[in-house]
């Protein structure tokens, strides 16, 4: 039978990360991004067993979720070339970083990259999601993923002038694939464990309450898309550089 992952007095821990949980499950569901970003550097501080397993099985979940209820509104045609970009980018990380000891000087370039395209995008710099914007957005959130475990900016840089529900559609869609993929990745080199699974499983009523609830803030949302979009990109590229130092 499983127990209760939490240990004795282990309550303010799962609150804490109860309500975590729920506000990532909220930004992902509205902007179609940003469960990884919200959770992971909070549930690291809460319990480090979260990371990354519990977490990636979360998002996947929420994104799941986020992507069957909106499926009339994802992109399919852009789907495709931002997962083949993905694969792409997955494949070279993980190649460089089975020979470069150092990956932080990635992570640090990625970041101050995506932090450039977000002060380009509030001047002038007008992004539109094009075939090669797609490839290139998803072969760099790819290689981000990889490496960093943070890999939703550069398709919200490359979607931010897209309508809302489009991008929340398809954007699901990506991270859901994408943490699949992530997910049997770890389980190939044995790094997925019962506990991982009970972990998120525990914390299921929380992400599932935040997708409920989000449904009524899309509207919300929707009407100030680009500078939400473009603030999540900003903290996500803000995070990484907190944890490579």
């Amino acid at each position: 039978m499983p127990h209760w992952p939490f240990g004795e007095g282990g309550t303010l821990i799962f609150a804490l990360a109860a309500a975590t949980v729920f506000a990532a499950a909220i930004v992902q569901n509205t902007t179609g991004m940003g469960f990884g970003q919200v959770a992971a550097p909070l549930l690291l501080l809460i319990d480090p067993r979260f990371v990354p397993v519990a977490v990636l099985l979360m998002g996947m979940t929420v994104a799941l979720f986020g992507a069957v209820r909106d499926r009339r509104d994802v992109a399919r045609g852009d789907l495709g070339v931002a997962l083949a970009g993905r694969v792409t980018g997955a494949l070279v990380a993980g190649q460089l970083v089975a020979v470069l000891a150092d990956s932080a000087a990635f992570s640090l370039l990625f970041a101050g990259l995506i932090l450039l395209a977000v002060v380009l995008s509030v001047t002038s710099w007008k992004v539109q999601p094009t075939r090669g914007a797609l490839l290139t957005g998803g072969f760099v959130s790819g290689f981000m993923g990889t490496i960093t475990s943070v890999g939703a900016p550069p398709m919200g840089i490359v979607y931010q002038n897209s309508p809302g529900p489009r991008v929340r559609a398809t954007l699901n869609v990506f991270f859901a694939l994408g943490a699949l993929v992530s997910v049997l990745a770890l389980l190939a080199w044995g790094q997925v464990e019962a506990e991982d699974l009970w972990l998120a499983i525990s914390l299921a009523p929380a992400f599932l309450l935040g997708s409920w609830v989000s449904k009524f803030l899309t509207g919300f949302v929707d009407r100030r898309f680009r500078p939400l979009v473009l603030l999540v990109c900003a903290c996500s590229a803000v995070v990484i550089i907190w944890k490579v130092l």
